[in-house]
């Protein structure tokens, strides 16, 4: 399978002991291969693509707080139906089956992964689903398709560790057998992705991977010295490679560490008219070009998450959005209506399925974090719409509105 998700070959020895060369790849969205050895599709390099995504989130800071925010604003306040009040058995039976724990992992995982899945358990008789449970997308690989259909899903905790005389489980996607549990596989349709689904920020995670490195490199330099921070020339000869190290490790001990500016280069002359010399390799403006990296990192993945204020996410920074209010709730609605409902609007699509197996019909929606006056009523001309905006349930704005009223009296 070609390589398509990261670096490629690490290190290419130029010459013994001598220079170490790192060539880096270009960086490619993930490739879905059917290898005809197995029944299930991988996905990305050595089949790690979502553990790929996982490096990123934890790596990355501006990309970690992006996925925390955006999918805590996809699950807001949690789900609700508008018509809960006329249907209040349906209602209740929905509460039960999709939990607050399940609906967060499922959101969480939606948006870190572009896909989520739930367990379908049934009852005995297959009458109705008994139970939703939330399952590790990264834990799922898709069976090849039959007739244009993927019928079911194998199952592995740690694909990274699974071995040839492994069986991974193999579990049917929702409506596609008679077993008691069943994969409901929550995706957006993707050009080019029948099996899988790439995620919304693809075309930043790069950047994430660039602000991972940058950092990394700062954290060695201040732990290790990347930089030497000087030069011992020892001029009464050069002893033998056992005295060279030993002295090396005696020196090391006493001098190397963060508060010693880290390493140091030992030279051994026979003479002080043949002392080492040396030529530092500096590189003009380094804090420039580094902070510049940091920044242009930072902000193609926010472009890519797009968010339209850092704000909405709990990232400051120094343009107008975000310090202007009436800005912030122009940003925070137009992020609503064209990144956060789009996801919701799939979420649910999705779960209506299981509902209607239950013969449940509820207008579900979730609610929203919204603060009530960054809501838009415009195109709202129903109760249920309303609601749908704002969270609040009409006979609970009257109520609010009757408390308000007597209290200015």
């Amino acid at each position: 399978m070609a390589r398509n998700r990261n670096k490629a070959k690490n290190v290419n020895i130029v010459a013994k002991d001598s220079v170490h060369v790192i060539n880096l790849s270009s960086y490619t969205s993930p490739q879905v291969v059917e290898n005809p050895r197995k029944e299930y599709i991988e996905y990305g390099d050595d089949n790690q693509y979502f553990q790929y995504l996982i490096d990123r989130y934890n790596g990355s800071a501006t990309n970690n707080a992006a996925i925390n925010g955006i999918s805590e604003m996809i699950y807001g306040r949690g789900l609700d139906a508008s018509d809960s009040k006329e249907k209040p058995e349906a209602y209740e039976q929905m509460r039960t089956l999709f939990s607050k724990e399940c609906m967060k992992k499922v959101c969480y995982d939606y948006k870190m992964m572009g896909q989520a899945a739930v367990q379908v358990i049934y009852t005995k008789d297959r009458t109705k689903v008994f139970e939703v449970e939330h399952i590790p997308i990264e834990t799922l690989r898709a069976e090849k398709a039959t007739d244009g259909k993927v019928m079911a899903y194998y199952y592995h905790p740690k694909w990274k560790d699974i071995r040839k005389d492994d069986q991974p489980k193999r579990i049917s996607a929702f409506g596609m057998s008679k077993d008691g549990i069943e994969i409901l596989y929550i995706r957006p349709y993707k050009a080019g992705f029948y099996y899988y689904s790439p995620v919304d920020y693809q075309g930043g995670l790069q950047y994430a991977e660039l602000e991972e490195e940058i950092g990394n490199y700062h954290i060695n330099n201040i732990q290790n010295g990347l930089q030497p921070s000087m030069l011992i020339n020892f001029n009464n000869g050069t002893p033998n490679k056992e005295q060279r190290d030993e002295i090396e490790r005696a020196i090391y001990e006493k001098f190397s560490g963060s508060s010693n500016a880290g390493k140091f280069i030992l030279a051994f002359n026979d003479s002080k008219e043949l002392a080492a010399s040396i030529e530092p390799v500096t590189i003009p403006d380094a804090y420039q070009q580094y902070e510049f990296l940091a920044n242009e990192s930072m902000t193609k993945v926010m472009v890519s998450h797009r968010i339209v204020s850092p704000m909405l996410v709990g990232i400051k920074d120094k343009t107008g959005l975000g310090n202007n209010a009436q800005e912030l709730e122009t940003a925070s609605i137009l992020m609503d209506n064209t990144v956060i409902r789009p996801m919701q609007v799939t979420i649910i699509d999705e779960l209506q399925k299981i509902l209607e197996y239950n013969n449940i019909d509820l207008d579900l929606y979730f609610k929203t974090l919204q603060p009530l006056e960054f809501t838009d009523l415009t195109n709202a001309i129903s109760d249920a719409e309303v609601e749908k905006e704002t969270g609040v349930k009409k006979d609970d704005i009257e109520r609010e509105e009757e408390i308000n009223e007597q209290s200015e009296e």
